[in-house]
């Protein structure tokens, strides 16, 4: 993925109580390609007022300035990108004090900011005849995205775990709403919902319920891999570091083990195995 320079806050504004969209801007974005919806970047920033370091591409990754403080580092949905006007827009959802959160509320106009990418993203397999969405605030973004890049004749089922009504969202589709404060959950609106052959799931969101959503459609519903991919943005009691340090422990591992993780639902898969002793699914 390019490393973007050059960018800056255009400004920022309060979408729900607990989600805060900032437009970055900048020559850098006028030159990005097609974005897949719901794909990914890295963004890189400060405390208020500080410069932003950034890294440089080379022939094996990523290298950082030795002599220079590294900014934070989080990845992020592209909420939209507008390359005409050089604009992009990201939606930081504001739970618990993180680092993402403080800079989202603090953000103003000029500020510096790096991005890495974008890359990722997700089109629904050949042969998808319905879709079903399920996520949490940090995926409304990625959902928002897909509701208006999927086709209109497409069937789309989406569940949104959210802490209350106050958090909920227009967006370009119908969705299940489940609220925290009243007892809802993900887990369990999930499996209620009616999950038929020739369905395929894009789930993101708290690891501990992405991987039991999983588990259900693959094990349960008999989803194939190809048909369910899911993703763990966070982790209920984990940083962000101890996050990436998963990452690296299920790549270490997967080489010990002679396994080659190709794909990010491959290093996801091997951190669920990790994180929570894993589970046997069948591989087809």
């Amino acid at each position: 993925m390019a490393v973007l320079p050059d960018l800056r806050v255009a400004g920022s504004s309060q979408v729900t109580p607990r989600m805060r969209r900032v437009t970055l801007r900048g020559e850098a974005l006028r030159s990005v390609g097609v974005v897949a919806p719901a794909a990914h970047v890295r963004l890189l920033f400060g405390d208020p007022g500080q410069e932003v370091t950034l890294p440089v591409a080379g022939p094996s990754g990523l290298s950082w300035p030795t002599d220079l403080p590294r900014p934070y580092a989080r990845s992020m949905t592209v909420r939209s990108l507008d390359p005409t006007r050089g604009e992009m827009a990201i939606d930081v959802a504001l739970h618990g004090d993180s680092a993402a959160g403080r800079w989202a509320c603090a953000a103003r106009a000029g500020d510096p900011v790096g991005v890495v990418g974008p890359g990722g993203g997700w089109t629904p397999p050949a042969g998808a005849r319905a879709i079903l969405l399920a996520g949490d605030e940090t995926a409304l973004p990625a959902i928002a995205a897909l509701h208006e890049a999927l086709p209109a004749e497409m069937d789309v089922h989406t569940v949104v775990e959210i802490a209350d009504p106050d958090d909920e969202q227009p967006l370009a589709r119908p969705v299940q709403w489940a609220h925290r404060a009243l007892g809802g959950t993900l887990t369990d609106a999930v499996r209620g919902c009616a999950v038929t052959a020739g369905v395929a799931a894009w789930v993101a969101g708290e690891g501990h319920a992405v991987k039991a959503i999983r588990e259900h459609l693959r094990l349960d519903r008999g989803l194939a891999r190809s048909h369910c991919h899911a993703i763990r943005y966070w982790t209920r009691g984990r940083s962000h570091e101890d996050s990436d340090a998963t990452f690296g422990a299920a790549r270490a591992e997967a080489a010990r083990r002679g396994i080659d993780l190709v794909t990010t639902q491959d290093v996801h898969e091997m951190s669920y195995e990790l994180m929570t002793g894993g589970f046997t699914l069948p591989v087809r």
